[in-house]
């Protein structure tokens, strides 16, 4: 299969929905190494859906394409559209993906990347619950950080209005084993997955964050304590500087 046509085709689409003047704000915002074009998200999202000439191909066709073009186009937008492409999917993702798109964490190197493949991975992981849980396992102990970043941002999905939860014996090991990591991006997945965490499951996590929060980075226990009420959050954040004292055992 010739993949230029595709990335060629790809590319003359999105480059005339560029914008050359916010180029540096998408790379401040992303912190990519990649060529960036500066396309808003609903405009790419609207072409992605629209399609391209090899969405009438086979399945297995159009996964090869994508796959092709997530690791070796040098663009951050072109990435981002083979991303959207099963993101855009959720609930109807097929689980026969996951071996070829358990392999896209390799060319992960910046946060909205991380995230839009932890979204995909999260369907996954309730279609091959265990085979997708024991791979983020293998990426929470690793050093990499955007493995680890994966690994926890992987674990809730939204569908519609609603979040849905692995159980927390799930959840917690992995975002304790992170809790002392002060990577930036690290500690901001773990305070956002407390976070959203608590939304069903409120008693528990305040708990676990009364036991972690003095040995929390500030990231994290910032990001952790959002959604609570300014009087929560003032008590709770009087209580961990009490408690990184020495004052409260």
């Amino acid at each position: 299969m010739d993949f230029s046509v595709y990335h060629t085709e790809i590319l003359s689409k999105l480059r005339p929905l560029g914008k050359p003047d916010q180029i540096n704000p998408v790379r401040n915002v992303t912190r990519t190494q990649l060529e960036v074009l500066a396309i808003k998200v609903p405009v790419l999202r609207e072409v992605v859906k629209a399609g391209f000439s090899f969405y009438t191909l086979p399945k297995d066709d159009v996964l090869a394409i994508w796959n092709n073009i997530w690791f070796t186009s040098p663009y951050y937008e072109v990435m981002s559209a083979a991303l959207m492409y099963y993101d855009l999917q959720r609930k109807k993702i097929s689980p026969e993906l996951w071996p070829t798109l358990s392999t896209w964490h390799q060319r992960v190197e910046n946060w909205a990347h991380c995230d839009s493949l932890g979204s995909i991975y999260s369907y996954l992981l309730a279609k091959r619950p265990d085979e997708v849980y024991r791979q983020l396992q293998a990426w929470n102990v690793s050093n990499d950080e955007w493995q680890r970043r994966l690994s926890l941002v992987s674990l809730i999905h939204h569908a519609g209005k609603k979040t849905e939860f692995l159980p927390l014996d799930k959840i917690l090991p992995l975002v304790t084993n992170c809790i002392t990591d002060e990577r930036h991006y690290v500690s901001r997945a773990v305070g956002w997955l407390l976070r959203e965490a608590a939304k069903g499951h409120r008693s528990e996590i305040r708990a676990y964050l009364e036991e972690h929060m003095a040995r929390m980075p500030s990231v994290a226990f910032s990001y952790a304590i959002e959604h609570y009420s300014p009087e929560e959050r003032k008590a709770i954040v009087a209580r961990r500087r009490s408690m990184r004292a020495g004052k409260v055992s």
